[in-house]
């Protein structure tokens, strides 16, 4: 009898043991796991930065050479604003607006603006919110 229960005590002890070997051994994996998932953000993450730093240092050469550019086409175009059209050119434009306004006036479509006054489709929009009757 007492052998019996020796046994019994025995296999509840290795059974008890076998347990918490698996219960550790579960709790040490999900951990390497969660080391290991923490790692390689880490990882990624550099590499990344790395990239994003080699492509501004690009931006900002590419940025130079523009402002050198600019600087050099500035320094030899003239600051003088090109001279208004005179005589003929001046009239014909100034007719083509006149009539722009008086055809909006009268609640022509952009269309009919741009076909016989020349105007662009932004010109036309303008001269229509500008002078179309509103009532």
């Amino acid at each position: 009898m007492w052998l019996e229960a020796a046994l019994l005590i025995l296999l509840v002890l290795l059974q008890a043991g076998s347990f918490a070997l698996l219960w550790y051994q579960g709790r040490r994996l999900r951990r390497d796991l969660i080391t290991q998932a923490n790692n390689v953000p880490a990882l990624l993450t550099t590499s990344t930065l790395g990239k994003i730093e080699h492509r501004l240092d690009a931006l900002d050469e590419r940025l130079r050479r523009i402002d050198e550019r600019s600087r050099s086409v500035t320094r030899t175009l003239p600051l003088t604003p090109a001279p208004a059209p005179t005589g003929p050119v001046q009239h014909a434009v100034m007719h083509n607006y006149e009539l722009a306004q008086q055809l909006a006036r009268e609640g022509s479509a952009l269309e009919v603006l741009m076909e016989r006054c020349g105007l662009s489709r932004n010109e036309a929009e303008l001269v229509q919110r500008l002078y179309a009757d509103r009532s």
